[in-house]
């Protein structure tokens, strides 16, 4: 079993008294008290001491895997994530096409390194863009390959990765739902995850004119091409923009990130 703390100090009774909690994998993660993730307690190799990564998320993803018919997923959000399921999948039925079988059941390369985003990395829903199951995963098998090659922080860094994801779907359900301000949770802490992820700004810029505020969308949308945002064929598509695509502001934008959609 793994050993567990709560990171919650001078918040949490348990996290004051150092409380250590052993979870089998699908256990619960968060503390009783405070309802926190808690944080995995990692063996020292040299020293037989336990010491904690730097971030609550570093090894959740890779240390905490459920396989269930050829498909991880992540524990540390998949209460949240399972509820919103239903309706990213109903968001993603109104505005494609239903993928072929054969194509959806084809094996995914996980590669050990962050790939480069391509148009097919991103899901258009008839809210905002998600990131692929497919993504997502490879971002999960890329850390638990470096946590057991003991690449602590390559794993972490994968881990977060894909838990920003993993938030990411989830505000888009949340905002389709009209639930804007558990959005705005959601993408927030994905943006603490994950602070370069292009996605999560991009989702922020379509809540932000969701709440109609259109300076900040322009914002985050700007933000969100400087992180190197490259799913515009997807945002193309994507209908909470067209409250804005004429504004002279975003023209500019576009022009400046990328003429050739001008």
């Amino acid at each position: 079993m793994a050993m567990y703390k709560c990171p919650t100090l001078g918040d949490c009774e348990r996290a004051n008294t150092c409380e250590i909690f052993e979870r089998s994998p699908g256990e619960d993660l968060h503390c009783p008290d405070c309802k926190t993730l808690l944080e995995l307690q990692m063996p020292n190799a040299r020293g037989g001491k336990k010491v904690k990564p730097p971030v609550i998320a570093a090894i959740v993803g890779a240390a905490v895997l459920v396989i269930g018919s050829g498909t991880a997923f992540y524990v540390s959000h998949a209460h949240k994530s399972a509820e919103a399921e239903p309706a990213v999948r109903a968001a993603q039925a109104a505005s494609e096409p239903a993928a072929p079988v054969a194509m959806a059941a084809a094996p995914v390369s996980a590669p050990a390194t962050q790939s480069v985003a391509t148009a097919s990395d991103a899901t258009v829903t008839s809210t905002g863009i998600a990131p692929t199951p497919e993504d997502i995963a490879a971002d999960r098998k890329a850390g638990e390959k470096q946590l057991t090659s003991g690449d602590a922080p390559g794993a972490e860094t994968a881990s977060n990765r894909a838990a920003a994801k993993e938030m990411i779907k989830v505000a888009i359900a949340d905002m389709a739902q009209g639930k804007l301000d558990s959005a705005e949770k959601e993408l927030n802490e994905a943006k603490a995850r994950d602070p370069k992820q292009s996605l999560v700004y991009y989702n922020l810029a379509v809540l932000r004119l969701k709440q109609d505020r259109t300076d900040d969308a322009l914002k985050s949308f700007e933000a969100s091409f400087l992180n190197g945002f490259q799913y515009f064929d997807a945002m193309a598509k994507d209908p909470d923009l067209d409250v804005i695509r004429k504004d002279p502001r975003f023209q500019s934008l576009l022009k400046k990130y990328h003429p050739e959609t001008v």
